[in-house]
């Protein structure tokens, strides 16, 4: 009977897996090593032009003579984990990414061994749909029952210890734009033989709850947040232990972020643009950004030089007429970059091309200081 209850709780796992927050991906296969059927150095898989917030891919190496496997992932030029060791068994390996943006999800053997990756899926961030000019419109407006918290019933998963080891140890919810105020969910220890289920949960990188005991016959935990923001919620377990989760909610505050390309904010966005070469508008094109006297503390953009035959794309990046940085090279794959603009205080932030060569730049985020004139 309790086999018959863990295999529904992984196939509706499953489901929501495939359903809900999470994208599937499609590709995989044996990569990495000597093996015959192993040729391929790395899987390529093409993601759409969105912020991702976390990536879970299911892996093992249970290939071969050696047990030395380990993966790399990449957005484009950005790691986002350089070594995790691939263990005999099939396991599920989930990664937080700090909303990257890019063109390809590459993961790759970080050793000489063969190592088998399947069920690739990405967590982009949330959206409603696009606008008249095919730009994402992010969801701002939380869809809660009215009394302000926001039930995401596709996260319920059965998560950690050996018997829900595929569903991987965490939860990962991707959180409105807004401060949260608050967070429960109902929990068991109620799988497997031992009683030892613990959960720990934050924001990002913020902890809200650590070392969480998990009760046999479960109950409702319910946790004050201060005003926290942050792009992701993450449940995961503390221990080597099985924890069922569901009826997960979050109360979100009213008031929406900082941010967001208006003067009040602590945040200015720009979408970006192709500028520079012959293609894009040459010398004199640039993105210009309207800081209204403010003080900038870094500057974060995506950016790619596949447009056109050459590919010694370079930006100049200054505010005012006080250069940030002078010639940043940018690789013909695309990377995320941010950039200490040390408190500069300045009318305009200007992004320009540094050598006549096409770059496109996208995501483009300033971040504004607390300094004073």
């Amino acid at each position: 009977m309790r086999r018959a209850i863990i295999a529904f709780l992984f196939i509706v796992s499953t489901f929501a897996f495939a359903q809900g927050t999470w994208t599937p991906l499609q590709g995989g296969g044996c990569i990495g090593g000597r093996n015959a059927g192993c040729n391929s150095k790395n899987i390529r898989i093409p993601l759409e032009d969105r912020p991702i917030l976390a990536v879970r891919l299911s892996a093992h190496d249970n290939i071969g003579p050696k047990a030395g496997g380990a993966v790399r992932v990449k957005i484009d030029g950005n790691i986002v984990e350089n070594f995790d060791a691939v263990k005999r068994e099939v396991k599920v390996y989930q990664y937080d990414v700090d909303e990257l943006r890019g063109r390809f999800l590459i993961v790759e053997s970080a050793e000489d061994d063969e190592i088998e990756v399947s069920q690739i899926a990405v967590l982009y961030a949330p959206r409603e749909g696009r606008d008249g000019r095919g730009r994402d419109v992010i969801r701002r407006v939380p869809r809660d029952r009215g009394d302000g918290w926001r039930r995401y019933a596709q996260a319920d998963a059965c998560i950690g210890g050996n018997e829900c080891r595929k569903n991987g140890n965490r939860i990962t919810i991707a959180l409105e734009d807004r401060p949260v105020l608050g967070v429960r969910f109902w929990a068991s220890d109620e799988i497997g033989p031992k009683a030892g289920g613990v959960l720990n949960v934050r924001i990002d990188d913020t902890t809200v709850e650590s070392y969480i005991d998990i009760k046999r016959e479960g109950r409702r935990h319910e946790l004050d947040v201060d005003n926290v923001e942050g792009s992701r919620l993450v449940i995961e377990t503390g221990s080597n232990d099985e924890v069922d989760v569901k009826e997960i909610e979050v109360l979100y505050a009213r008031g929406r972020r900082g941010g967001g390309g208006n003067y009040g904010g602590r945040e200015l966005t720009h979408e970006g643009g192709c500028i520079g070469g012959t293609e894009c508008g040459g010398s004199k094109s640039r993105i210009r950004i309207a800081l209204n006297g403010r003080a900038v503390e870094s500057i974060r953009l995506y950016a790619h030089d596949e447009v056109g035959p050459k590919a010694g794309g370079e930006l100049r990046i200054r505010i005012d007429d006080q250069i940030v940085e002078y010639a940043l090279d940018v690789k013909r794959e695309g990377r995320t970059v941010t950039i200490d603009s040390k408190g500069v205080f300045g009318d305009y932030l200007y992004i320009e091309p540094a050598t006549s060569d096409e770059v496109v730049v996208k995501d483009v985020r300033v971040k504004l200081g607390d300094y004073d004139d």
